[in-house]
């Protein structure tokens, strides 16, 4: 199911609004599984961003299997690609996946791997798109944070997505903001592919530093 959104809780009658950046993400599994519930376990890296960052809002527009090259839901669902009709502006938009582009939907709605020529070539395909959108949009190309959490499962071919994510983030190519995680080690996941709590703080202690880092 696609998480389509998740705005941080309205301040009480006697506090004031908050006036921090508006956020969107856009993201799989390491983003939909977790909820805008502070101080539980449930709790998701990018609502505790969107609270370290007083943000005004944040949307989240993630689902479990997706990426940049394949549906989600089990080839149910969507790619990143079929959501860019749904983003509007923001000041902040961080493009969370990586980790299933290793593979696409077949024709009959199976889950296949790909080639490691047509991994890069959808990512930069889709990459490609995005920015055109957030020209369209009005959002600055550094606003546009690209990451790639990656956990010790599977991890020689993470080193590749996050190549590929890296060299067509960069500033020949489409001018994002590509935002360098380190291999969440077995404390910060609960299966050496998703963060715990406690990769939740971590993967939000970098996003914050990268975005108040932004120009």
């Amino acid at each position: 199911m696609l998480s389509t959104l998740a705005l941080v809780s309205p301040a009480a009658a006697d506090e004031p609004a908050a006036t921090g950046p508006s956020i969107t993400v856009v993201g799989d599994s390491i983003t939909s599984w977790f909820r805008d519930e502070p101080g539980s376990v449930s709790q998701g890296w990018w609502s505790m961003l969107a609270i370290d960052l007083g943000a005004s809002s944040i949307r989240t527009y993630a689902e479990a299997g997706s990426g940049m090259n394949i549906r989600g839901n089990n080839c149910h669902g969507t790619t990143f690609g079929a959501r860019l009709k749904s983003l509007t502006k923001v000041d902040y938009l961080i493009i969370q996946g990586g980790r299933n582009d290793m593979s696409t939907c077949d024709a009959n709605g199976l889950k296949k791997t790909l080639t490691p020529a047509k991994q890069k070539a959808g990512i930069q395909r889709y990459l490609a798109r995005l920015g055109q959108r957030a020209d369209a949009l009005g959002i600055p190309r550094s606003h546009v944070l690209v990451v790639s959490p990656w956990g010790k499962s599977d991890r020689a071919r993470g080193y590749k997505i996050q190549a590929y994510l890296r060299l067509f983030s960069n500033r020949k190519h489409e001018r994002f903001t590509f935002v360098e995680t380190r291999t969440l080690p077995s404390r910060l996941t609960f299966d050496n592919k998703h963060p715990n709590r406690d990769g939740n703080l971590y993967l939000s202690a970098v996003m914050n530093r990268a975005i108040r880092s932004v120009p």
